[in-house]
């Protein structure tokens, strides 16, 4: 057994986060393990620090998975304070390849076959690669030179302790295929309350009409008939056969110029890797065969551990058809917090109205003049987000505003993120979506946000994509009320972001009435006098949240302990 201390780098601990190394520890010895632990607790000091005891004591090997590309920087930026763990991250092509004939490309499948193709002509100036450095904390998209970063870090793999990655990597067989020389004994999962969303991923696929519609009408007018029944028709959806949609690609892909031979290979497998397919704009759907289940996944390591802040013991049971170890690290208080749910409001689709979206967007205005700090507005849908734009939001505000889109990617939105942080003295305004990238995994920690605004539940007009996914999580799962579960906890991941730690403030407003249903799953900390109000009565409220407190940045224990990322 190894002395916790001689792996824990900084000189005093956060409230809870010794009982969490030890819950750990006591994870990581066999079967599917949960740790239920409050957002900001030091998840990653401490996983970083079990992995440093492990790996010293029995030469185990780990995969650290999390949710988004900021967070594995994070991971590695915390490994360099951690002297005894070998770590290196494990990225996708995507945001490595410097060949600008690939990088340009966004679709990953199209990507893929252009670095293939250069690859087998030895087109490719930079493959195959000089292996020149290998760090201890080994993160390749900090690597400088004339060679490929992707494929030199694979080369390099068998020699770390740790990989950490994204976990939707986890399901790509090329990926892991790599893995499987590392030999990993143990899979830690951060935010594992996502893995089941992620997992169907790979069972329902949409392609966006619009896009396609756009390369296939150049070529094709059957694709255009096509379009233009469905329109007459009336239909809202159309389930195609698929063996016809198979047919009529091929027959208007028979004639394209050499420039679309890529993109004919990519539709035609997306095709006919389906084993059913539905039209119902804006998107194309396509139903997949899946091998396997998530539990199998999981069961290929000598243990799991699955790790949440807003998992419950009930669902995380619900959503993981296995024996599952559960503990939960329980703190009461954590930060300075007053929440309210609004009660005289609903973003539900049949009592929108552009008077209501004025209303919100005036009384939102209004609200961010008496937030001291940051203030996020984390909505329900891009649908819901434009119609506060659109009643004039921009207009109505005197700070700086930062408005998440739904086509940023993820060098963009980070770089919006950064510039948002660093204006905090004067406070600025963040609009994003729940679920969005946003509004989980990124801590905002002391007047980086001291006020969320959480602008309606993330419950969608029935459609059959929701159908769809519905029926996956009854089938894959034994929730009950998978889609209000879902809703709720993308709603309460977005709340949590100015409360990283015990001595944060936070002004936390539910703008829907329908978030009564979502209070059994807050924690403690969130639901603890909760009030009901009206609209407008949330800037009297945040007045006097913020004339009786004086929030300064948080000076943590550990002064240069960076702002944890787990949620």
């Amino acid at each position: 057994m190894c002395r916790i201390e001689d792996h824990f780098p900084y000189p005093t601990m956060r409230r809870g986060q010794a009982e969490f190394i030890n819950a750990v520890l006591r994870s990581l010895k066999g079967g599917i393990n949960v740790i239920e632990a409050p957002s900001g607790l030091g998840k990653t000091s401490g996983v970083l620090s079990a992995i440093s005891c492990l790996s010293e004591l029995e030469g185990a090997k780990f995969i650290y998975a999390v949710r988004t590309h900021s967070q594995v920087s994070r991971v590695m930026e915390e490994c360099l304070k951690f002297p005894k763990v070998k770590m290196i991250a494990l990225r996708g092509k995507g945001g490595l390849c410097i060949n600008w004939k690939v990088r340009r490309i966004k679709n990953n499948f199209l990507m893929n076959m252009k670095c293939e193709e250069l690859r087998k002509l030895g087109s490719c100036p930079y493959y195959p690669p000089k292996i020149r450095e290998a760090r201890r904390c080994h993160d390749p998209i900090l690597l400088k030179g004339n060679y490929c970063p992707y494929y030199s870090s694979l080369g390099i793999i068998n020699g770390y302790d740790a990989v950490v990655l994204c976990y939707p990597y986890l399901f790509e067989e090329e990926l892991y295929s790599v893995l499987r020389g590392f030999n990993p004994d143990y899979l830690i999962i951060d935010e594992a309350h996502n893995l089941r969303r992620f997992w169907f991923s790979r069972i329902v696929a949409t392609l966006e009409l619009e896009k396609l519609e756009r390369v296939l009408s150049s070529l094709c007018e059957r694709w255009s008939d096509l379009m233009r029944s469905l329109q007459r028709s009336r239909m809202q959806s159309l389930e195609i056969p698929r063996n016809y949609l198979i047919y009529l690609l091929r027959e208007c892909l028979s004639s394209s110029p050499k420039s679309f031979e890529h993109f004919s290979k990519w539709i035609l497998s997306e095709v006919e890797g389906s084993k059913r397919i539905i039209l119902e704009p804006p998107n194309l759907i396509l139903l997949k065969e899946v091998d396997g289940s998530l539990e199998e996944s999981l069961k290929r390591f000598k243990s799991v551990l699955l790790i949440s802040g807003t998992w419950s013991e009930e669902v995380a049971r619900g959503e993981v058809l296995e024996e599952l170890n559960y503990e939960r690290i329980s703190l009461d208080r954590w930060g300075e917090v007053a929440s309210f749910i609004v009660r005289d409001f609903t973003t539900r689709f049949e009592e929108r109205s552009r008077l209501e979206f004025y209303r919100v967007a005036s009384t939102l205005a209004e609200l961010s003049e008496a937030v001291v700090g940051n203030m996020g507005i984390f909505t329900s849908s891009y649908e819901v987000l434009q119609g506060v734009l659109d009643a004039g939001f921009e207009n109505m505000v005197e700070k700086p505003l930062f408005i998440e889109r739904k086509d940023m990617d993820s060098h963009e939105l980070s770089k919006m993120i950064s510039e948002f942080k660093s204006m905090s003295s004067i406070g600025a305004i963040l609009l994003g979506v729940q679920g969005g990238r946003s509004s989980e995994g990124e801590d905002f920690p002391g007047l980086q946000m001291t006020a969320s605004i959480v602008l309606g539940l993330q419950l969608s007009k029935p459609n059959t994509l929701g159908r769809v996914q519905e029926i996956l999580w009854r089938k894959y799962t034994r929730l009950e009320d998978p889609t209000l579960i879902n809703a709720c906890r993308s709603a309460i991941q977005a709340a949590a972001r100015p409360v990283r730690a015990q001595d944060d403030i936070g002004f936390i407003a539910f703008v829907d009435r329908r978030f009564s249903y979502c209070l059994g799953m807050m924690p403690p900390w969130m639901r603890r006098g909760i009030k009901y109000v009206r609209l407008e009565d949330l800037v009297p409220s945040a007045q006097e949240f913020f004339n009786r407190r004086s929030p300064m940045k948080r000076v943590d224990v550990a002064e240069d302990m960076p702002s944890s990322s787990e949620s």
